[in-house]
């Protein structure tokens, strides 16, 4: 069975190849130049342009990458799941609905699964490498897609950005959830809720903002399940929130690993952010 991933996945092309995944770029554009994630373009690229004043731009992955990845499972008779990023934030997943719709004309057989996970980033990735591991295992198809029914909602997003502002310029935030992020050093907590981005609190300094974070990871995590902390050219960041979270007592696996072009494009510098399965009481 074939396991489809975009690039809001923030899996690395190391990763996807090691998983055996198929991989779906969507494209970043500085000045008049477009590059597709991961293939064509890098973090230190996307920094660089920032730094220089220039606006990264992002776009869906093409309908013409859907058709012809889509078109080729089809004539294959294959199985796939298609874990598409949050269609709150990308009209990736409207437009492989509609290309998966276009190709089941042709080929009444064809058989994808196409899921909003209503998630980013590694929230998304870790969820990808789940279904991975019950692939490699020989469960089948529904019951993989069982699981993610199961466990869809129990990942959890929280993140902090230097400037709200630049999330709000994205259309990612609107400009009145953007204000607190013009107050002189303070630092906005935020979470995805049903795909959005939402803020849930502001603190003054980064030191401030982790120790929520790793309160809210102490208080919430589920047990014996890894942590992924992701950042945009701040590792330092990164890791003060692992030691925190070290330090708090959690004898938990952390994975430190860099935002991808598309999610820092929208982020800009500075970014830092945790994911982890939540506890989920019946």
């Amino acid at each position: 069975m074939r396991i489809l991933v975009d690039s809001g996945s923030d899996l690395t092309l190391e990763e996807i190849k090691q998983y055996n995944l198929d991989f779906l770029p969507m494209s970043v554009a500085i000045e008049d130049k477009s590059y597709k994630d991961q293939l064509e373009i890098t973090n230190q690229t996307v920094y660089e342009a920032i730094q220089g004043g220039k606006r990264p731009m992002t776009s869906q992955v093409s309908i013409d990458q859907l058709t012809e990845l889509f078109t080729e499972i089809a004539k294959n008779k294959e199985q796939a799941i298609y874990y598409a990023f949050s269609s709150a934030l990308s009209g990736t997943y409207q437009s492989a609905v509609m290309v998966k719709n276009q190709i089941a004309e042709d080929y009444p057989d064809f058989d994808i699964d196409i899921i909003d996970s209503h998630s980013a980033s590694s929230g998304l990735g870790m969820q990808i490498v789940d279904m991975v591991q019950l692939r490699d295992k020989g469960l089948s198809k529904e019951e993989i897609l069982d699981h993610i029914h199961q466990t869809h909602d129990s990942i959890v997003h929280l993140f902090t950005v230097e400037d709200l502002n630049y999330l709000a310029k994205g259309g990612r935030l609107s400009k009145g959830q953007a204000f607190l992020g013009s107050l002189i050093n303070i630092k906005p907590l935020l979470t995805v809720e049903n795909g959005q981005l939402v803020p849930i609190g502001k603190h003054r300094g980064k030191k401030k903002v982790f120790s929520e974070m790793a309160a809210h990871l102490k208080a919430n995590h589920q047990f014996d399940t890894p942590v992924i902390i992701s950042h945009s050219n701040d590792f330092a960041g990164a890791q003060q929130l692992a030691d925190l979270i070290r330090n708090g007592g959690s004898n938990i696996t952390i994975h430190i690993k860099e935002l991808g072009p598309t999610i820092s494009s929208h982020t800009g510098q500075g970014t830092v952010a945790l994911y982890y399965y939540k506890e989920v009481t019946s």
